[in-house]
Formats: C-alpha cells, sequence, structure tokens
C-alpha cells in the first residue's frame, strides 16, 4: 500500500523562513535546471513550486529587463518569503503569487517556458500539473522539470532512507496515515504522456557537507520530510531521531557530514503549431 501524498503545503509554509540552511541544496539543482531549460533575453518563464526562488532568480538574470518570471507555490508562507527575497534584491521582473500547480490559473499559451524543480513528485495528481504546464506553454515553447531520485543521503549511508520507512510503517500499523513522496515518478514519461514531444532526460548526482550530524536534522526539516515528522508522536520522533544520529556520528569529517543527492531532469516541448516559429 502507498500511503497518501497530499497536504505539504502546510509543512512547507512552516519551513519558508529557515528554508534549505547549510548546503544550497535547492540552489544546486534550480540552477541546473534553468541552465537546461535556457530561457533567452525577453521570455516568460512561468516558475511553477517556486519555493525561496531557486529557479525564479537565476531565470530572472537569463531573461533580462524584457523578460518576465512568474513564481507560483502552494504554500502560503513560502510565497510571501519569496515575494519579499524579490524585492529585498531589487529584481523588477519577477513575481510571487501563489497557486495550485495541479490547477493553474494562468492564460493559455502564455508562456515560452515552465520550469518546475523538485516539486512533481509530492503532488497527488502531477499528470493533471504537467497538462497545466501544457496549456500555459506557447506552441513550440519549452519545459524543464526536475524530481529527486531519492531523500539526500549521507555519504555511504543508504540507511536513513529504510530508517524513514521503517518508522512510517510503525505508523501505519496505528492507523494514521502517512505521507510519502514518489521517488520513483519518471519525468519524462510524465511529460511524454501529457502530449509533450522532443522529450530528453538526464540524471546527475552532487555532493554536499553539513557542518554537523546537528545541521543535517535541521536542514531535513525545512524539506518534504518535515510532512513526515510532524505526524510521528514526540517519543517516536525522538527515537527515530537518536537512531539517526547514532548512525551517523562515525561518518562525520574533519569537514563536516558528506551526503550525496542526485536528480531526474527531464526538458521537452510543447508541439508547435504548423508553421508557427520553433524554440531552437
Amino acid at each position: 500500500m502507498t500511503p497518501p501524498r497530499a497536504g505539504y503545503e502546510a509543512s512547507y509554509s512552516r519551513s519558508a523562513d529557515g528554508w534549505d540552511p547549510h548546503i544550497a541544496h535547492f540552489t544546486t539543482f534550480g540552477a541546473r535546471l534553468v541552465e537546461l531549460a535556457d530561457p533567452r533575453p525577453g521570455e516568460r518563464v512561468l516558475d511553477v513550486g517556486a519555493g525561496r526562488g531557486a529557479c525564479l532568480f537565476p531565470a530572472a538574470g537569463r531573461v533580462g529587463p524584457q523578460g518576465r518570471v512568474d513564481g507560483v507555490d502552494l504554500a502560503e508562507r513560502m510565497v510571501e518569503c519569496l515575494a519579499a527575497d524579490i524585492a529585498e534584491r531589487g529584481v523588477r521582473n519577477a513575481t510571487a503569487r501563489r497557486m495550485d500547480a495541479q490547477a493553474l490559473t494562468v492564460p493559455d499559451a502564455s508562456y515560452d517556458v515552465v520550469t518546475c524543480a523538485f516539486t512533481l513528485f509530492i503532488l497527488p495528481d502531477p499528470a493533471a500539473a504537467a497538462a497545466g504546464f501544457l496549456r500555459a506553454l506557447r506552441p513550440g515553447g519549452l519545459c524543464a522539470v526536475s524530481v529527486p531520485d531519492g531523500p539526500l543521503r549521507p555519504a555511504g549511508l543508504w540507511d536513513v532512507e529504510r530508517l524513514y520507512h521503517s518508522y512510517a510503517r510503525r505508523l501505519l500499523d496505528g492507523s494514521a496515515p502517512v505521507l510519502m513522496p514518489d521517488f520513483d515518478l519518471d519525468p519524462a514519461a510524465l511529460l511524454a504522456d501529457a502530449g509533450f514531444t522532443r522529450v530528453e532526460a538526464a540524471e546527475e548526482v552532487r555532493e554536499f557537507v553539513f557542518p554537523s550530524v546537528d545541521a543535517w536534522w535541521e536542514w531535513t526539516w525545512t524539506v518534504n520530510v518535515r510532512a513526515f515528522y510532524e505526524r510521528l508522536p514526540p517519543p517516536l520522533l525522538e527515537e527515530m531521531r537518536r537512531e539517526a544520529f547514532a548512525m551517523l556520528a562515525p561518518l562525520v569529517t574533519d569537514e563536516g557530514l558528506p551526503a550525496v543527492a542526485g536528480a531526474r531532469f527531464a526538458t521537452a516541448v510543447r508541439p508547435p503549431a504548423p508553421g508557427s516559429p520553433r524554440r531552437m
């Protein structure tokens, strides 16, 4: 039985103020997705699941003052923080607003590029989101998406993922629903099924170093696993924390706690109308 995947928005709102501390995980992978999307000067970009701007800010730099990037996210506090970041940085060609990725309320064919980083895998209906991306793009426009290939793991210790699942099973045994992301989601297949063409896929792995095990634990409270932590009764959460720390402590080096994270990327094109220009 696969646990339901829904309701992350409240958890992400609680994470927004301290988002992605210590290792710049999302900004690293977000910048890479924008490189693959390659938005051009003057283009309009829709960034879905914008978070704190991992894709939005590099995209805004690429499209320049004649272009525009609209960031949308369902988590209300995330949108508030992103809007404040945009204002603080003086970025004049970007906006932030609240919107459901599965029910985009943007005009048809209104964007040249759609980006969506590390969002589809937590949606109850990622196919609905992909259909919305297709509708939002002009014919010939490009979509670029990414999903993680699993939780960020301390290097050499894949047991962290199994630890999460063991506690999820214990919670399910108590008849409490558990929110779990779909790390098996294939973004390229998703876009192809939605009607995109020229689908291309890529995978990459990056290495990070946390200053300490405590820093790793703090970071996990700012990502999707927070929704799981918040469902665990406090004694069970503390038991899991102690078990994780005991696993991780021997892996700490003079530099800190090494970790690895992987991502699957996909780019694709909305089929161009006959005779219309194609984005090359």
